[in-house]
Parts: structure tokens; C-alpha cells; sequence
């Protein structure tokens, strides 16, 4: 899925992002859906059902659970270059479409086979995003782990 070199710059991306700011960046890249999702998803169509697992890996990750509520999920489901965002109250600075437009992006260049780049090209989105909040230092210190979770 990823190599390994990969993995740890992206870690490194995402310390950086998260050094200047109470913000936490958590990335999880699955190579499919899970069956259960799949069989329990009903008639939803898929873009629900991507939605639908990433807003629970939102919570099963602890993204939620931020001091200063400020947790974002950039959920990848490799398999089907698909992309969603989930972030917390506390970036309700960042308007939805500007997420909406770094997924697109992140898809695209997924579609376009430039798997390690496009995910760094959106590590460094995602920091300018932020950075935009001019949010405070992390009081809690980091919260969550930076290292991608790949599943």
C-alpha cells in the first residue's frame, strides 16, 4: 500500500503541520471497505457509505476527542481512489467546500496514479488550510498519533 519510506514522511508532514497549532491531523488509508460496512450499508450508495466509515473511524481514531476540538480525518479508501474529510468544530473556520475541494483533489490525483504524492501534496493542503485559523499553541501537547493509520 504504502512504502514504508512513504509512511514516514507523511508522519513528518503531519508533525509539522501540527507544531504551530492545537490542530491534529490524523490520516487513514484503507485498501477497501470493510465487508461488514458493506453488507450493513443497506441501500445507501457508496459515496454514503465512504461518508458513513469515515465518520465512524472519526470516532473509533479519537479524532472527536481533542482538548480544543480540533481534530480532522482524511480518510482514503485506495481501492476506489475515494476521499473524505471529517473535521471538528473547532476548524469550523475552514469552510466545507474548501475540504471538499482538497478531497477532490486528493481523488483526482489518486485517479491520475500519483498514490505518494497526491498524499503528500494533501498533507501540505491540509497545513495551509490550518494554518489559515491562526489557531493557538497545543496546550495538550500531541494528542494524536501523526504516523499514518493503514489499514
Amino acid at each position: 500500500m504504502l512504502g514504508r519510506g512513504w509512511a514516514e514522511q507523511l508522519r513528518q508532514q503531519i508533525t509539522q503541520a501540527e507544531a504551530d497549532s492545537s490542530a491534529e491531523i490524523r490520516l487513514c488509508v484503507e485498501a477497501a471497505l470493510p465487508l461488514r460496512d458493506l453488507l450493513h450499508g443497506g441501500s445507501a450508495d457508496f459515496n454514503a457509505l465512504v461518508r458513513r466509515r469515515a465518520i465512524g473511524l472519526f470516532g473509533e481514531l479519537g479524532v472527536w476527542d481533542t482538548e480544543a476540538n480540533t481534530g480532522v480525518l482524511i480518510y482514503v479508501l485506495l481501492g476506489e481512489k475515494a476521499v473524505e474529510i471529517v473535521a471538528d468544530r473547532g476548524l469550523g473556520g475552514i469552510a466545507s467546500t474548501q475540504w471538499e475541494a482538497l478531497a477532490q483533489a486528493l481523488a483526482q490525483d489518486l485517479r491520475a496514479g500519483l498514490k505518494e504524492k497526491a498524499l503528500a501534496t494533501a498533507m501540505a493542503r491540509c497545513h495551509q488550510l490550518i494554518s489559515t485559523l491562526n489557531l493557538p499553541s497545543d496546550s495538550a501537547g500531541n494528542e494524536l498519533p501523526d504516523a499514518p493509520q493503514v489499514r
